[in-house]
């Protein structure tokens, strides 16, 4: 029979058209469209393809053929009389609607139904050797999961011809051997076990390849629709393979040439700035240590100031430029560090690429499109694919800026920890986004800053880039023993290799080394940031405000990092009478999303690395945990609450940061001219024998932000023995940094009686935390398939992070026009930039009151809120400030106000 008259061309593939033109688009043709598309794609990634076939034991080309020729079969469920019913197209060319085939199963999972119930004993040995083994299952669960996520295979619902006519079974047999004439060189060989472990761990990187080739060849603007029959094989060669290769070029996904590395040249590019830069050890290090000849994983500990960034940026090109990645990722705890990063990174990734290259650098976190550095990066979706070297800055291609679970695949990422950790939980796309980190080297800054279900996330991440062949690089100020070898053995067993053991007690700064060896070895720091930061104690409040006021008063500027907002707010109404009018500034996370910027780029103008003498003068700036987690700020006197030490030391961090002259100009050149540095820690009487509610009778809030009040009472201990943080010290000197870490976080730690109660229950906690870490995440070795995780068939996205829920809320003013939201001016974004999240338990919706106030408002602008779950809050001007009224999950009615210098008040 002519091929023209093949029963598969009466199935439509795609539906609904842009603008005009053909009605659909046949089956056959979407199928080789995508299958073009899996072509392209494989041939960028040739290093990964052929340690894959290697792996397999098989050749590259039968490896290829094999992915090119399933990708062909991924929307075999369309063939589904079921699906096609979905059209209502009254055209005799399509196959006619039979009502009794009910469309309730997606028809990727009616795909893979299909091949287990019918196809896989109707293939015959000349296209699939053992075509009935669970081999090539895993294949098929690949490619039908192209949508985000493994189809349903357990097939509680029912048997192929609940869905599929006969008609449709053979039409869908007809095109697997038509395209299996071209597309397959000769028959696959059939696979053993061991080929089946090695192909199931390819799997999610395999099955996020797949998501990409559907997404890209769906789209209409490169693979315009066809209605008629014609030639699979010339619709292959004349029409699908040109048009994926249009594609790849236009998405920004073509590969990109690396720049080798040379010494001189790399290092003058991470220091774009500076004539003749001046290494410090650590940078030094990642400039000249011999790399393994395969994956690695580099820790880098070192104080503030040492230059873990740069260094970090070195050894990635190093690895690259090594064939041991063609990208990068630079993964944060916070947005707003990933902010501060993204413009860093902005500066020098193009030196990592050959001249006439065009990467693609994005911001990777949920709140990018504010980013006004972001927005301007991303390319005009015309844009020509060449630039001029001389004119170019940071550039994103528009493809990949339009969705963050894209953005892993640009050929460099800044972002959140967070869009990483999201490849291996089940939630949609996770193929995709470990697609992107398969070839990538990937940096974690602040490693110290997670919590334990975070940290056991991460491990898990660690091990699977190591099973990927992929490198990392890990930055802290410094890690207890336990968790520095918990991250080596992670990426350990990723690699195969049994548990190793480092020594507890090794010197700071330090540098692991983590391959198939493991290397420790200490590393100098620059003789700039060694420095001895006074301790001293302050247990009441009046004596803090009292030390700030003299400060200000004496024109040195002055940060207080409190435990909560709440405790923050009352320091700052404390303060109000007594600091000049505009020195006095408050910043924490409870405001508007507009105004927080806002905030964020005064106080970095005011206390940043840039500022000048004349702008610090008198200045005081009382805020939380966003200030030591995210701001590149510098201040001549620091307060803060007790926090365990880790943090008491990244806190110390923004304490003299950068080195001035007596009056707070930078002095680059010279030498430190301020008083030396002294941290005032607020927080209860020592004692040795404390009450159980020792922090708690201090900080009431407070407490429940950092619950181990016996590694409090040890932080406590540590530093008033010490009198002192020395950075980075020696192995044995009071105040060292290691020696206070340990102190604290060692498991010989003595904590006194009245404490152990909430200690074992902080152990409980983390423990708990554990466990749960351990149950979200995926269960990367059974393979792509819904047996990697009970969690599959959950509507709610797994948490990359625990925590109280929260609530999204709009803030709205009242307009002339009516509602409106609070940050209206000069912003593309009004919804977001009035937007922020609270604890859903003290705001659940509006009051009764309230909603019936503003019904109609509400009604009609609820369609424009970008968050459909979010609660919109109306805010009317009473004296001076905005009130609202708003319910506790409770049902308890509560007042509010808002403020643009106090944030939300409840």
């Amino acid at each position: 029979m002519s091929q023209t008259k093949a029963s598969y061309w009466r199935y439509w593939g795609k539906a609904k058209p842009h603008g005009s033109g053909s009605a659909w688009h046949l089956l056959p043709y979407h199928a080789l469209d995508v299958a073009a598309l899996m072509d392209c794609l494989l041939a960028q990634r040739k290093t990964w393809l052929n340690n894959l076939a290697s792996k397999l034991g098989w050749s590259v080309g039968q490896l290829h053929d094999a992915l090119v020729f399933f990708a062909a079969l991924h929307d075999l469920g369309k063939f589904a009389r079921a699906f096609q019913c979905l059209f209502d197209h009254h055209s005799p060319d399509l196959v006619p609607i039979v009502q009794s085939k009910r469309y309730d199963h997606r028809h990727d999972t009616l795909g893979l139904l299909l091949w287990l119930d019918v196809l896989r004993d109707r293939v015959p040995e000349s296209v699939l050797q053992d075509a009935a083994s669970d081999s090539w299952d895993i294949f098929f669960k690949i490619v039908c999961g192209h949508h985000g996520h493994p189809p349903v295979d357990d097939l509680p619902f029912g048997a192929a011809d609940d869905y599929f006519c006969a008609e449709d079974m053979d039409a869908a047999l007809a095109f697997i051997l038509d395209v299996a004439g071209f597309l397959l060189a000769s028959s696959l060989p059939a696979f053993n076990s061991t080929q089946e472990e090695i192909l199931k761990e390819a799997s999610w990187a395999l099955a996020g390849l797949m998501v990409q080739a559907d997404w890209l060849g769906s789209n209409q603007d490169f693979f315009p629709y066809h209605d008629r029959a014609g030639s699979l094989e010339e619709y292959w060669r004349m029409t699908a393979l040109p048009a994926a290769a249009h594609a790849l070029v236009a998405s920004g996904t073509i590969e990109k040439q690396l720049q080798p590395y040379v010494q001189n040249e790399a290092i003058q590019a991470v220091f774009p700035s500076l004539k003749q830069p001046q290494l410090t050890p650590l940078q030094q290090y990642a400039a000249t240590v011999p790399l393994a000849t395969g994956p690695q994983l580099f820790m880098l500990e070192d104080v503030t100031g040492a230059g873990k960034t740069e260094a970090a940026l070195i050894l990635a090109h190093r690895l690259m430029a090594a064939g041991l990645g063609d990208g990068l990722y630079f993964a944060l705890p916070t947005m707003a560090t990933a902010n501060q990063m993204y413009k860093r990174v902005g500066e020098v990734y193009r030196s990592f690429y050959q001249k006439g290259e065009r990467p693609s650098v994005v911001l990777a976190h949920a709140s990018r499109h504010l980013i006004d550095a972001f927005r301007q990066s991303v390319s005009p979706k015309d844009v020509a694919y060449s630039l001029d070297e001389s004119t170019a800055s940071m550039v994103c291609n528009a493809w990949l800026a339009d969705s963050s679970k894209k953005a892993l695949l640009a050929d460099v990422g800044v972002g959140s920890i967070d869009q990483a950790l999201l490849a291996i939980l089940p939630v949609r796309h996770q193929s995709l986004r470990q697609l992107g980190l398969a070839n990538k080297v990937l940096i974690g800054d602040e490693i110290h800053a997670y919590d334990d279900y975070v940290y056991t996330l991460l491990c898990r991440l660690l091990e699977n880039q190591a099973r990927q062949g992929a490198s990392v690089i890990l930055l802290s100020a410094t890690l207890p023993s336990t968790m520095r070898e918990g991250l080596a053995n992670a990426y350990r067993r990723g690699l195969k290799l049994p548990a190793i053991e480092l020594l507890s007690h090794l010197p700071y700064p330090l540098i692991s080394h983590i391959h198939q060896t493991a290397h420790t070895q200490p590393c100098d720091t620059r003789q700039e940031v060694k420095r001895r930061v006074k301790v001293q104690f302050l247990n009441d409040e009046a004596s803090v405000i009292a030390l700030i006021a003299a400060k200000a008063s004496s024109g040195e500027c002055v940060c207080w990092i409190r435990n909560t907002v709440e405790d923050a707010r009352r320091a700052f109404s404390a303060l109000e009478t007594i600091v000049d009018k505009g020195h006095l500034h408050l910043f924490h996370s409870r405001f508007a999303m507009g105004h927080r910027l806002d905030i964020e780029n005064s106080v970095l103008d005011i206390f940043g690395k840039k500022s000048t003498a004349e702008q610090r003068c008198g200045q005081v700036l009382i805020g939380t945990q966003v200030l030591q987690e995210s701001l590149d700020i510098d201040v001549s006197n620091m307060i803060s609450d007790l926090a365990p030490t880790d943090l008491l030391i990244q806190r110390a961090g923004r304490l003299q940061r950068h080195v001035r002259k007596v009056n707070g100009d930078l002095n680059p050149q010279g030498s430190e001219g301020r008083e030396p540095p002294v941290l005032y820690i607020y927080g209860p009487e020592p004692s040795q024998k404390p009450e159980a509610n020792w922090y708690a009778a201090v900080f009431p809030k407070g407490q429940f932000v950092y619950p181990n009040t016996g590694q409090l009472w040890l932080t406590q201990q540590a530093l008033l023995q010490a009198g002192c943080i020395v950075s980075p010290g020696e192995m044995a000197e009071p105040g060292a940094v290691r020696q206070l870490v340990e102190a604290v976080y060692s498991e010989e730690a003595q904590i006194p009686e009245a404490l152990e109660k909430a200690t074992l229950e902080c152990m409980g906690v983390a423990k708990s935390e554990i466990s749960m870490a351990k149950f979200n995440a995926l269960d990367l070795p059974k393979g792509y398939c819904r047996q990697s995780s009970e969690r599959w068939a959950e509507e709610r996205n797994v948490p990359t992070r625990l925590g109280d829920e929260t609530q999204t809320v709009y803030l709205l003013c009242v307009a002339v026009e009516g509602l409106q939201p609070l940050y209206s001016s000069e912003t593309d974004f009004p919804w977001e930039m009035s937007a922020l999240r609270v604890d859903s338990k003290k705001l659940s919706h509006l009051s009764p009151q309230w909603k019936q106030r503003f019904a109609a408002d509400l009604d009609a602008l609820s369609a424009h809120a970008p968050d459909k779950y979010a609660v919109l809050l109306p805010l009317i001007a009473e004296q001076g400030e905005l009130i609202g009224e708003v319910q506790d999950k409770g049902g308890k009615v509560i007042s509010v106000r808002y403020s643009q210098h106090l944030g939300l008040l409840m």
